[in-house]
């Protein structure tokens, strides 16, 4: 029984040399700039998609611009030839 305990604690004494070797060798300067490496570019990307939605918004309501545009100017033109059979039904009830 008092095996077993010895082995318990030697392995917990290895285990636990090896996850401060394993965490020292992680916090070198090539795993730390390989981070920020990452964190840079995960930023970039979140900016990029950002600016392409914003974009994206601007073109809409530019199209959505233009479209209202076009109709005002086809209701326009109607209104002007409603205008002008007006115009020749009242000259014909007129006479």
């Amino acid at each position: 029984m008092e095996c077993r305990h010895g082995n318990f604690w030697i392995g917990l004494g290895i285990g636990s040399i090896l996850g401060a070797v394993a965490y020292r060798l992680s916090r070198t300067a090539k795993a730390k700039q390989l981070e920020n490496d990452i964190y840079d570019a995960i930023h970039r990307i979140g900016r990029d998609a950002e600016a392409a939605a914003a974009c994206a918004e601007k073109k809409a309501m530019n199209l959505g611009v233009k479209a209202v545009e076009t109709g005002a100017d086809i209701a326009n033109k109607v209104a002007e030839e409603a205008d002008k059979v007006a115009g020749k039904v009242k000259d014909k009830w007129e006479k």
